[in-house]
């Protein structure tokens, strides 16, 4: 075996052993671990992002933002080190910026679910549900068969009053899912809003 490779194959152990470490919880042996994968890939940019991560779940805000420009500078079109960037923006008081930069990540993968719901909750906080519309309807081009990010569809029709779209999106959510709960429960609300739409009218007639 080439050493190049052998490099290689230590690079992803000690990369997927700091993935690991991370989920668990235990930063600690996770920052080392990226540590160590660093030095037998001195290129890539995924240890960084893994080191933003971690010390993210310390509240280490300061550091995570320095570990994803590092991860960026390395490679640019890294959306998980942009919606890394943007989780910790948003958090320390950026939140602005945060929203551009899940945007950005969206842009270069429209299926990043942690972007995804990210910048939805940004979209909510800054009443820009037509842009968070767009970004889901992105998605459901890919997978049409997701309900969760129909149901987030249906709702920011709902929010901006089209009801007629959420009806229509509701309706294909029981496509996949008939017994959806919460469809169900937001049908009777789009029904509710409807009804007291066209009462309204009448009243003013």
């Amino acid at each position: 075996m080439e050493n190049r490779e052998w490099e290689n194959i230590k690079f992803e152990i000690y990369q997927e052993l700091g993935e690991c470490y991370t989920h668990t919880g235990n930063v600690k042996n996770a920052i080392l671990h990226f540590e160590e994968a660093i030095k037998f890939d001195t290129e890539s940019e995924k240890p960084f992002v893994g080191l933003g991560v971690a010390v993210m779940q310390q509240n280490n805000i300061n550091d995570a933002k320095i570990y994803f420009k590092k991860a960026l500078q390395m490679n640019p079109n890294s959306d998980n080190a942009l919606t890394g960037l943007a989780m910790a923006l948003s958090n320390n008081g950026s939140a602005r910026e945060g929203f551009e930069k899940y945007q950005e990540a969206l842009d270069i993968n429209p299926v990043n679910k942690t972007a995804l719901f990210g910048l939805l909750k940004s979209a909510y906080a800054f009443e820009r549900l037509d842009l968070a519309e767009n970004y889901l309807q992105r998605f459901l081009e890919l997978y049409p068969g997701n309900t969760k990010i129909l149901y987030c569809l249906a709702g920011t029709y709902f929010k901006q009053d089209k009801l007629s779209s959420a009806m229509d999106t509701i309706e294909n959510i029981f496509i996949f899912e008939p017994d959806h709960h919460d469809a169900h429960e937001m049908l009777k609300k789009i029904k509710e809003k409807q009804q007291s739409a066209v009462y309204g009218k009448c009243q003013n007639s």
